[in-house]
């Protein structure tokens, strides 16, 4: 279990900066997030919204610091035996590919979750005591229009979900 003894489930809102477009185009933030970093307002054209959360990440706060509050503790749960999964979701340009993968995988700075968890995986994997075995497996999938494929292997295009007693859910294929 990872180090702060709580492995269950977060929900995690996080804000990408302007991309060059929305810069150009003057696009102006409307979000306010609270001091706590645990509730957002949206300033709507007619009134506002506030929604709460486990923890929310504005467009200021760094790839680095998404990761070590999002991610790390999976990444130690994982190397500890457990299984892991991190499940992104957003409408199209809201910053799934920005926080995951990151503008650069060659920049430390602005690489995102999976390089990180990668290198976090394979460092615990090179520092365990030599007698552990270790078997990583990962999957990387999207489901888009109500169709799950494998972002590992295009050719896995129409993948089903499937559940078992005793075995739980999956999705097949991937």
């Amino acid at each position: 279990m990872s180090k702060s003894g709580d492995n269950s489930i977060r929900v995690i809102c996080r804000f990408r900066p302007f991309n060059k477009l929305e810069a150009a185009n003057g696009s102006k933030n409307i979000i306010t997030v609270s001091s706590e970093r645990t509730s957002l307002k949206i300033k709507g054209s007619e009134s506002d919204h506030t929604f709460a959360f486990d923890r929310v990440f504005d467009e200021t706060e760094s790839q680095r610091q998404v990761y070590d509050d999002a991610a790390r503790p999976v990444v130690e749960d994982i190397l500890a035996g457990y299984n892991g999964t991190i499940f992104v979701y957003g409408q199209t340009g809201s910053g799934k590919t920005h926080t995951m993968q990151g503008p650069s995988i060659d920049n430390d700075e602005l690489k995102g979750i999976i390089p990180r968890m990668i290198e976090h995986v394979f460092e615990g994997i090179s520092n365990a005591d030599e007698n552990i075995e270790f078997i990583v497996k990962a999957s990387y999938i999207e489901i888009y229009m109500e169709k799950i494929r494998d972002l590992l292997d295009e050719r896995k295009d129409n993948l089903k979900v499937r559940e078992e007693k005793g075995k739980g859910i999956w999705v097949e294929g991937a």
